[in-house]
């Protein structure tokens, strides 16, 4: 046997021979070689790194090279980066043969190579490592799909391949830019890539095995605006001038729009060949981020015109950064929160504040509800009211409010307690049937629903995702209402007003799933 053969099997199957590199993907830096057991990485003569922003000890590395791991802590102020997720200050995880390790999140990068690498076998059977399964693919021609009868258009670019790990963007704003400097594009040819580094670094995800994918709202398709065809060839040129297989989903219809997570939920369940992704590994980059207005004069930035792909990643349960952080490793940026915040909602609360309403079914009495479409009123009629014996009329059902008065009239006339189950958001409108119930000497009790334009608009949403049939209510009825409305006080002529706190319940768990998820872009 040569001396090479033997020296070759010895580094094979011995794990006490294996060593561990982290090769640089950048000419400036030189391989940092690792031995067994606990160190530290970071600014030194030793890694060549000089970077102010790497501190001396920015990682705590624990090294097995038995079974060809990396145990890491990230000590330094500024973050790491692990496989394109950022790693924040006392985070901690694990290293593989392959990983992309950036000492600093978008600086430093290094390949993590051991040597034998784990595919192959050691002397030890017990520990015997599985090969590499190589999973299902789209490599080929590219393909264009259809999802519910065009609500949904997805892209697949030739050489996209099913992975754990996805890169998620969103497009306009994060990827491309228009080349007018409008905020919208005059034509589908106009626009340009975003930042010079961002070819570069999908490169970069996509040889780490990341899928890269983009997510995208395109209302103007839906709308006429944009031509379908047209809007094609467009993504067709963006992939090729990025050099990346890209899988791109483009929410044309409604239900797909984020910050819903259906898109997300497609490529999970039909266009990742039933490769599970990793949440913990995978992450979303978007400007539509809440960031408010910054700067003056020619440092000015307009605020983000939404919430919707920060929202995104959160209902989908992965990280989120801006293009900005991302891609130019900038500080991360102030932003404003939703109004309403759906995964604080309980049903623990009680039902009315205060909580000691009584119901007297031997008193005849008029009950008017107070509170914007969408806060739950009719809803709480039929579930508190109905058995009571009361007659709950409203305007809408009767056709005219002229009606409603006549139907109360007659009820509190017969000795019928009745309820008012309009909007009545003003003065005006509620005056109408307090001078009724006087002039009968019927008492008049106010019922005002408790709810947050923010968690109104959202219940708004939810109806209309959970129930096809119920009436929808545009923005421009809900902000005149909204802008009308008048808090009731008992100058008015109320005997007293209870507030009422809305209280979801649900048939299921997808139900209670899709409310506390949020719903709206802003």
């Amino acid at each position: 046997m040569s001396l090479a053969k033997y020296l070759n099997r010895s580094l094979t199957k011995a794990p006490g021979n294996r060593i561990c590199t982290l090769k640089p993907v950048e000419a400036e830096h030189t391989p940092i070689h690792l031995t067994s057991g606990e160190q530290w990485l970071g600014r030194s003569k030793e890694t060549g790194i000089r970077d102010a922003r790497c501190s001396k000890r920015q990682l705590q590395l624990q090294v097995d090279l038995t079974n060809a791991s990396i145990k890491f802590k990230v000590l330094g102020l500024n973050p790491c980066g692990m496989n394109g997720v950022m790693a924040l200050q006392n985070t901690e995880g694990e290293l593989q043969h392959g990983d992309l390790l950036e000492i600093v999140y978008g600086r430093h990068p290094y390949e993590v190579v051991f040597n034998p690498p784990p595919s192959q076998k050691t002397e030890e059977p017990e520990e015997e490592l599985q090969p590499e399964v190589t999973v299902g693919n789209n490599i080929g021609s590219e393909k264009w799909a259809s999802v519910d009868n065009g609500k949904l258009i997805v892209y697949s670019s030739a050489g996209v391949l099913a992975s754990e790990k996805i890169a998620g963007y969103d497009m306009d704003g994060t990827i491309i830019k228009t080349k007018s400097g409008n905020v919208f594009p005059k034509n589908t040819d106009d626009w340009q890539i975003i930042y010079p580094e961002v070819p570069e670094k999908l490169q970069r995800l996509q040889k780490d095995g990341f899928k890269v994918c983009f997510f995208t709202n395109q209302g103007g398709i839906a709308r006429g605006k944009i031509k379908l065809d047209d809007f094609k060839v467009k993504i067709k040129q963006i992939v090729k001038k990025l050099a990346v297989p890209i899988q791109v989903f483009i929410a044309v219809g409604s239900g797909y729009r984020k910050p819903l997570p259906a898109m997300w939920e497609h490529l999970k369940n039909e266009m990742n060949d039933s490769v599970a992704i990793k949440l913990e590994r995978s992450f979303f980059v978007g400007d539509a981020a809440g960031r408010p207005e910054t700067g003056k004069g020619v440092a000015k930035k307009r605020k983000d015109h939404s919430l919707a792909d920060r929202l995104f990643a959160t209902n989908v349960g992965i990280s989120f950064y801006t293009p900005e952080v991302h891609f130019l490793n900038q500080r991360v940026e102030q932003w404003n929160k939703p109004d309403f915040d759906p995964t604080a909602v309980h049903d623990a609360i009680s039902q009315f504040e205060p909580d000691n309403v009584e119901f007297d079914a031997n008193k005849c009495e008029m009950i008017i509800m107070v509170g914007l479409p969408g806060s739950g009123k009719s809803h709480f009629c039929q579930e508190i009211l109905t058995g009571k014996k009361y007659k709950i009329l409203n305007a809408d059902t009767l056709g005219s409010v002229q009606s409603c008065l006549a139907a109360s009239e007659r009820a509190l006339k017969s000795g019928t307690s009745c309820v008012i189950d309009n909007t009545n958001v003003d003065v005006a409108s509620r005056k109408k049937f307090i001078n009724l119930a006087n002039g009968l000497n019927v008492p008049i009790r106010c019922f005002v629903m408790n709810v947050t334009p923010g968690q109104v608009k959202h219940n708004i949403a939810y109806r209309e995702l959970s129930d096809a049939n119920h009436s929808k209510i545009n923005d421009m009825v809900f902000n005149m209402m909204k802008k009308k409305y008048q808090a009731p006080t008992l100058e008015e002529g109320f005997a007293s007003i209870h507030k009422v706190n809305f209280k979801p319940q649900f048939c299921n768990e997808q139900e209670m799933k899709l409310y506390k998820m949020f719903l709206l872009e802003k």
